[in-house]
């Protein structure tokens, strides 16, 4: 075992929501006590590591692991303005620990793919043409290079999933943000996806956390710039526009409705969509929104499209489980976490007492 690392502590109490002051207090000690420990300058006695992690429900191995948390900066997520940075800080803490558990589960795990998911600065971007790139351009040129074929995104997690990415569901405990992304080098790129959203929601989401994987890791820009060519790349990823101009012809809800059902997005964002094309006047698209408002369609629209499931990290549990022949202990060990948690994080199926191993039967 390592020697006690200061930043699991911040990130253990932070998952769970706590304040520095209000696990001091739980722990019945000085908040200044406390405070050295998660800056590293004293180290606990390993007694006191162990009822740290009784106290926040994480075993002690938790606290002596190698590395540190990271950061998510604030565009490359989808949050609403009203979500506490408390809540936040809960939920970019469960971020780095899934990470963490990515991380442990790939060195066993060996990732099959050649394909990667591109970054593309748009000022040395060159196309088929020597004009400046467009986000239509990009979006374009990321379909072309992972050859999708025309029309609706089929399964857009596994499309990602199949390029290097690990889409990971998370409940966020709030519909105050969406998702979650993160490209560290060494690692696959991680979207961390609220599942709890709605399925064409999830979609749009997934899409946007993409356009900023794709454009934003090595062309920073303002934050609002930022999010706006995000969104404007989701729209041209999942609705190409060569495609969509005919079908916006005629714009009302009911034929919108017809298009949600092809190209399995919201409403909303055909209509985000047509706006950002010119196909619509800003009259059609402020009536378009007071017809959504009234029908209560703003925050969840009726018929929703099948909800995709990631495979990815639920393969490489099972690969433990079932090929490396780990029990629940081995994975709560090696991963340093709880059965609660693992249960939370990755289903009952990860905790069966015997992986399920295909049945031999005798043929006489």
């Amino acid at each position: 075992m390592g020697p006690f690392n200061h930043y699991m502590v911040v990130l253990a109490r932070e998952s769970r929501g706590l304040t520095q002051d209000e696990l001091a207090e739980r722990l019945s000690i000085g908040q200044g006590t406390l405070s050295k420990y998660e800056t590293g300058i004293n180290a606990p006695s390993p007694d006191f590591a162990s009822l740290l992690g009784a106290s926040l429900g994480y075993p002690s191995a938790f606290f002596y692991q190698e590395g540190r948390p990271y950061g998510f900066p604030p565009f490359h997520y989808r949050k609403r303005k009203k979500l506490s940075a408390k809540a936040l800080g809960r939920i970019v803490a469960e971020m780095n620990i899934r990470r963490m558990h990515i991380k442990q589960l790939t060195i066993s795990f060996g990732l099959k793919t050649n394909r990667f998911i591109p970054e593309i600065n748009r000022d040395e971007f060159q196309g088929k043409s020597r004009r400046h790139a467009t986000i239509e351009d990009v979006a374009r040129s990321v379909r072309e290079f992972w050859m999708l074929p025309g029309g609706p995104v089929a399964n857009l997690m596994g499309i990602i999933e199949e390029n290097g990415g690990i889409v990971v569901p998370c409940d966020f405990q709030t519909d105050l943000i969406d998702a979650m992304s993160q490209r560290i080098d060494g690692m696959p790129v991680l979207f961390f996806v609220n599942l709890n959203s709605p399925a064409d929601r999830v979609r749009h989401t997934l899409a946007h956390e993409l356009g900023h994987m794709v454009l934003h890791t090595t062309d920073l820009k303002d934050d609002d710039e930022m999010e706006d060519e995000a969104d404007e790349f989701a729209g041209a990823f999942l609705l190409p526009a060569d495609e969509v101009r005919p079908q916006l012809r005629r714009f009302d809800l009911r034929h919108l409705a017809n298009m949600k059902g092809y190209w399995k997005v919201s409403m909303a964002a055909i209509a985000v969509r047509a706006q950002r094309l010119g196909l619509i006047t800003p009259y059609q698209s402020k009536m378009f929104w007071i017809e959504m408002g009234k029908l209560g369609y703003r925050k969840r629209e009726p018929n929703e499209p099948q909800r995709e499931v990631p495979s990815l990290l639920r393969q490489m549990v099972e690969f433990h489980r079932k090929k490396l022949g780990y029990s629940p202990a081995d994975l709560a060990k090696v991963l340093c976490a709880t059965s609660a948690d693992i249960e939370a994080m990755y289903g009952k199926a990860a905790l069966d007492p015997e992986p399920t191993r295909p049945q031999l039967r005798l043929v006489e």
